[in-house]
């Protein structure tokens, strides 16, 4: 199962995170080969976004970090450090499976909350790939 954490600070200060909440769900596709780490996360954020609602970002920075949780351990995979200015969202995304990518703006609305801006990101990251 993933596990999806978002956080409030800036990318390089990790110990003055402030964490906003946490996803959990896993997709497996039907009938082709397993999505890789970041395929997954979309599709788990698309689910949950047609559910429920998250925070909307305390700030302009929105780190989020996605891992493989077997029982009560969570092991860290990828990692987006968002960005959100002047109605856009851009994000550097480093995953164990991938190459380290900065991604073209996306926009976002004032009222989109934490999951539905990561998914927008990682839909312009999946277009690009």
């Amino acid at each position: 199962m993933l596990a999806i954490t978002f956080y409030d600070g800036e990318y390089d200060n990790i110990s003055f995170f402030t964490r906003i909440c946490e996803l959990e769900g896993s997709a497996v596709p039907f009938d082709r080969p397993p999505f890789s780490l970041l395929e997954e996360a979309a599709r788990v954020l698309e689910m949950c976004t047609d559910k429920y609602s998250t925070p909307l970002p305390a700030g302009e920075h929105v780190p989020v970090f996605v891992g493989r949780k077997t029982g009560t351990e969570d092991k860290p995979l990828a990692r987006l450090d968002i960005r959100i200015t002047g109605g856009q969202a851009r994000a550097s995304i480093e995953s164990k499976d991938a190459p380290r990518v900065d991604t073209e703006p996306v926009a976002v609305d004032s009222d989109d909350d934490v999951a539905t801006i990561a998914r927008k990101v990682l839909s312009i990251y999946s277009r690009a790939s």
